[in-house]
Order: C-alpha cells, then structure tokens, then sequence
C-alpha cells in the first residue's frame, strides 16, 4: 500500500472516536513491519490512550518489530492525560514516521516531529493534510477561532418550505435519514433549538434510533415562555437542559 493508501485507513480508524474523544481530536495510526500494516489503533475515548500509543501496545502485544507509524496528526510532545506519544514512539524502535498533519495546536505544533528528527527518526509530513485536519474539525476550529463546530440539520420540502403558512408541520424524512439525525445527535455536545420548535413540534432531543448518549438540549428563549410540560423538560432521562 502506498502512503496515502495507508493514511486513508488511518482516517477510517480516526472516525471511530467521533463523539468519543473530543474536546481532544479524533486521530488514527497504524503500524507497519516490513513495509505492511501490522497494528491499528485510535484515540478511542477522552483521556484514554492516543492512538499511536495504543497502536504501538498492539504491535508490542502481538510481538512485531515496528519500522515505520503512520498517524493522522503530529504526535504530541507534552505531558495531559496521558505522557507525550512522543515518548512511546521513541521506545518503540520506529525508524521512521509518517505524519498527515502538524498539531494546530501552539503547544505541539512542529514540536513533536522535531523532537523524532532529532532522535534520528525520519520524519514525512503533509500526506493527505487536508482531510487529515478536517478529521480533527472541531478539535482545530476551536483552537484557531475559539468557536464551536457547528453542524445544521433541517427538513425541508422540495419547494422549500419547512412548516405551513399556519405552521403546521407533518413528518418528510424517511427512515433512515431519522436514524442519520440521531446518529448526529450521539456524536455532539449539546442541541440547540428555538422556542418555536419545542412549542410546535415538542421535541425530546435524546438519542434514541442508534446507540450513543444524549447530548445537552439547548433551547433559545429570553423571555422565559417553555411550557414545563414539554418533553425537553419533563423527560426522566438526565443530561444539561440550558435555556437561553
């Protein structure tokens, strides 16, 4: 498999910690022994092991001599949750690295990769970089604009219209979209709706046509007028209802 053969599964084991890892980003990394994958691993869960550490432990369970890590982002050199990637990658007798992207993050950026070059590693960098940031989305918009990822999701008719002009609104998603809905709902911190639609629609906003938690409901009323009746605020299952 060519390189970004290779960084295209990688991303595919990144997209496994979506909802999972943030705020930290979504990242993959494979190991590869005598120049074929040999060991995966991903950031699975937020404080848990980054992905080229646990890359790196299957190797070593599996007892492969690792030549090469290929990895979605720049492995971090500092000290969070868990001890700098860096650290596991220069124990671990890899010969060279083959990165995606440089952290966006100040605190690693460039960091990491000087610190492998320096040990003797060779270093490749940029190998399918944008999809490799876009993989890690939020994780970067938040730290170059300090703004959420935002994601919108609406049902509209084919002319356009989302509700009647008395705004009455009946259901036009099939199936399966409904699922892909909650499926987006399991993957992000909160929902956010108007007054409008709780008083309309009633919504619960919970997660319930796929596997995963439910996020916090959000819900824009300055004047105070949500019906405490309204499922939003009656449900019985816990998670942060905020009112604006």
């Amino acid at each position: 498999m060519n390189r970004e053969a290779l960084m295209r599964r990688a991303l595919e084991l990144a997209a496994r910690g979506v909802g999972e890892v943030e705020p930290n980003p979504r990242v993959g990394a494979l190991v590869l022994s005598g120049g074929r994958a040999a060991a995966e691993g991903w950031h699975g869960f937020w404080g848990g092991p980054h992905a080229e550490a646990a890359a790196l432990e299957e190797a070593r369970r599996k007892g492969i001599r690792p030549d090469t890590l290929v990895v979605t982002l720049e492995p971090c050199s500092t000290w969070g949750k868990t001890p700098p990637c860096t650290e596991a990658v220069l124990r671990s007798g890899v010969k060279r690295v083959v990165c995606g992207a440089v952290d966006p993050n100040p605190r690693h950026a460039g960091r990491g990769l000087r610190i492998l070059e320096e040990a003797g590693i060779r270093v490749e960098a940029g190998i399918l970089e944008e999809e490799c940031l876009r993989a890690a989305g939020p994780f970067t918009k938040w730290l170059s604009r300090e703004r959420p990822w935002l994601v919108g999701k609406w049902a509209m008719s084919l002319d356009g219209k989302i509700a009647t002009r008395e705004g009455s609104s009946k259901w036009i998603t099939p199936e399966p979209l409904r699922a892909l809905a909650h499926r987006l709902r399991s993957r992000v911190d909160a929902v956010m709706v108007g007054l409008g639609t709780v008083l309309a629609d009633d919504p619960e906003l919970t997660v319930r046509l796929v596997e995963g938690g439910d996020p916090a409901a959000v819900v824009v009323d300055p004047g105070l007028g949500i019906p405490v009746d309204r499922k939003i605020v009656a449900s019985p299952r816990e998670r942060p209802r905020v009112v604006l």
